[in-house]
């Protein structure tokens, strides 16, 4: 990959982004990272916001396509998926030390509603992903493994909104605690207890 390829500077962007957050992360910081002149960002962005917004987007494709991986193993329950899903992102974060949290969850801290262009690529990521997990949970409500007196929209805007407030709280207390209380309630929250689901 060309060291001043979009999706490097990207990617190298979201690394401090998720790392030190909006704030303290500055144009001059992504150049250091990526080894560019300041001229050869501007030829990509606009501005830190334009490179923001570009970095929201990139991040869902690259996320959707582990969100797509891990739900499509057909030799497991809607249920297993779901919580192979989190398990998956709850050993990424603890490869990482518990030092990096969410790109969005970040964002949404420190700049959501007060700069609506980024308030509103996260709220359409947010809306996006939680209707894709939400498919999965009506199918397995419909099996019988996931409860479905609660609707699956609901369900899922839940399960994502819990497991953003466990990761702020895993990037305080530095452990993994927090991600791993959210596995073990929330998965027997949903488990529908009629049928025998791992």
């Amino acid at each position: 990959m060309a060291k001043h390829d979009l999706n490097n500077i990207l990617e190298k962007g979201i690394e401090l982004f998720r790392l030190n957050g909006y704030h303290n992360t500055g144009i001059r910081d992504i150049l250091k990272a990526c080894d560019m002149p300041k001229g050869s960002f501007y030829h990509s962005f606009e501005s830190k916001e334009d490179f923001v917004i570009k970095a929201i987007s990139h991040f869902e494709e690259v996320i959707g396509k582990d969100f797509e991986k891990n739900l499509s193993d057909e030799s497991l329950s809607y249920y297993e998926r779901i919580k192979n899903h989190f398990k998956i992102h709850i050993k990424w974060y603890t490869d990482n030390d518990f030092k990096v949290g969410c790109l969005l969850g970040n964002l949404s801290t420190e700049v959501a509603g007060t700069i609506d262009s980024v308030s509103n690529s996260i709220s359409g990521v947010y809306d996006r992903w939680s209707r894709g997990l939400a498919s999965f949970i009506k199918k397995g409500q419909e099996q019988g493994e996931i409860v479905d007196d609660i609707e699956a929209l609901h369900l899922a805007n839940y399960l994502f909104d819990s497991f953003n407030g466990a990761v702020g709280r895993m990037k305080v207390e530095r452990s993994s605690e927090p991600l791993d209380l959210f596995l073990n309630i929330n998965m027997t929250f949903i488990k529908n207890k009629e049928k025998n689901v791992n």
